[in-house]
């Protein structure tokens, strides 16, 4: 029984209402949640004891021409001092809390605890994303998930777990569908199981938009939505033309939740002023003015668990000035830097999610790991760690890329002080260095 549930509805209801609050009723709502989550940070969380200070009067109001003053938390804060940013007790009605992994663009692995409220709360975001898109409440909806992810009834292919279906509200199923099946059987699902919404990376989907293209009778979907990656137009233009679908981008993250979705008479991101105080930062950290592109640091205002106060998310975006469709939530026009490559293989293209990254971190204990697909089948693996890596270990990520890559593969190994950055200073996981 989801006892979330009349919490999820009231946030909805919220939502729902909230997107059209003119900007100082907006201001005035993030202020009242971050002076709860300020207050909360500094009494219970060992890493804000301090750290807090600037913000906070000696009659114990908050000075908010001083929030700029607050130091930020890096990945590595997060990382290696994950215990002290854990708070020692909970408001109450915030709990439980659930703990979530991620490995991030970097491959450098964190945990977040998260609490119910938040959960809840990303839930109804995405239940308004749903509801503005008038997306089709009466078909089921997937994803692509490693296996131990099923839920629900578990469906096999022999002895190959192929697919679960878990019975949601309004008679709808969610479907999960085993990530390392053939596309072509993926394909055959997603038909079968009569899905109108499929979600995953942009890669994913050009790749099955490929496939599907060879079909004599190309799958139908009504939407694809996008997270974890931005996607390009020229993606856009195949998922479309492939699957007749609306491509709608998601921005969120493990650590701050749903932090933006698309416009559904643009594409660009109306973020989510409710759950999250997001800036757009200079190099200096100033904020930066509509048309500018700066760093994304984020605070999710219902992160009681693990406050994350002024977190750099990692990402790259360029703020908006206001949109026409009538809500007044902030616009970002796009997010950068969250792009890994589709490998090229002769004849066949090559899908990265397929990696199992957890692996290759434990196995070369690792800080952080890159691929580089230097040739078309030659990688290089880069990597941040105390020693260099085993004949054996070399041996083990070796078989697993060739198995689920391609068989021909050859790799090269490099310890690295730090992984490479790209034009725009991201360290990601993949990259394709030939053309």
């Amino acid at each position: 029984m989801d006892r979330t549930a009349p919490l999820r509805q009231r946030i909805y209801q919220m939502l729902m209402e909230s997107q059209f609050w003119p900007p100082g009723q907006m201001q005035a709502y993030q202020r009242d949640q971050l002076a709860q989550l300020l207050r909360h940070a500094k009494a219970t969380v060992p890493f804000y004891k301090a750290r807090l200070d600037p913000v906070f009067k000696k009659n114990g109001g908050i000075d908010w021409s001083r929030w700029r003053e607050i130091p930020i938390v890096t990945r590595a804060d997060l990382r290696e001092r994950r215990t002290e940013l854990l708070a020692l007790e909970l408001p109450p009605g915030h709990g439980p809390t659930k703990d979530f992994s991620t490995s991030g663009s970097s491959g450098v692995p964190v945990t977040v605890t998260a609490t119910a409220i938040a959960s809840a709360a990303k839930s109804a975001a995405t239940q308004r994303m749903r509801t503005l898109h008038k997306l089709n409440s009466s078909r089921n909806y997937a994803t692509f998930v490693f296996p131990h992810q099923f839920k629900g009834t578990v469906f096999n292919d022999g002895e190959t777990p192929a697919w679960s279906c878990e019975a949601q509200d309004g008679g709808i199923k969610s479907i999960k569908i085993n990530l390392f099946l053939p596309d072509s059987r993926k394909l055959e699902i997603l038909a079968r199981e009569n899905v109108g919404s499929l979600s995953h990376l942009p890669n994913t989907a050009e790749i099955l938009a490929y496939e599907n293209n060879k079909l004599g009778k190309p799958l139908r979907l009504e939407s694809f939505l996008f997270y974890g990656q931005r996607i390009s137009d020229e993606q856009r233009q195949k998922v479309e033309e492939s699957f007749g679908a609306r491509c709608i981008s998601i921005y969120s993250s493990k650590e701050a939740g749903l932090m933006a979705s698309q416009c559904p008479a643009s594409n660009h991101l109306h973020i989510a002023a409710e759950l999250v105080f997001l800036e757009v930062l200079d190099e200096n950290n100033v904020p930066c003015a509509p048309g500018e592109t700066g760093r994304v640091v984020v605070t999710p205002l219902y992160s009681t668990a693990q406050p994350l106060i002024r977190y750099e998310q990692g990402d790259v975006a360029t703020l908006g000035d206001g949109c026409n469709c009538g809500s007044e939530l902030p616009v970002l026009l796009h997010v950068d830097g969250r792009q890994d490559p589709i490998f090229r293989f002769p004849g066949r293209l090559g899908n990265e999610v397929l990696i199992d990254k957890s692996m290759l971190q434990k196995t070369l204990r690792a800080a952080a790991v890159q691929m580089a697909q230097t040739k078309e089948l030659k990688f290089e693996i880069r990597y941040i760690a105390d020693a260099d890596a085993a004949p054996a270990a070399k041996a083990k990520i070796n078989r697993h890329l060739r198995q689920v890559l391609h068989p021909m593969l050859d790799f090269e190994y490099r310890r690295l002080a730090e992984i490479p950055r790209n034009a725009g200073g991201k360290q990601q996981r993949f990259v394709r260095e030939f053309a």
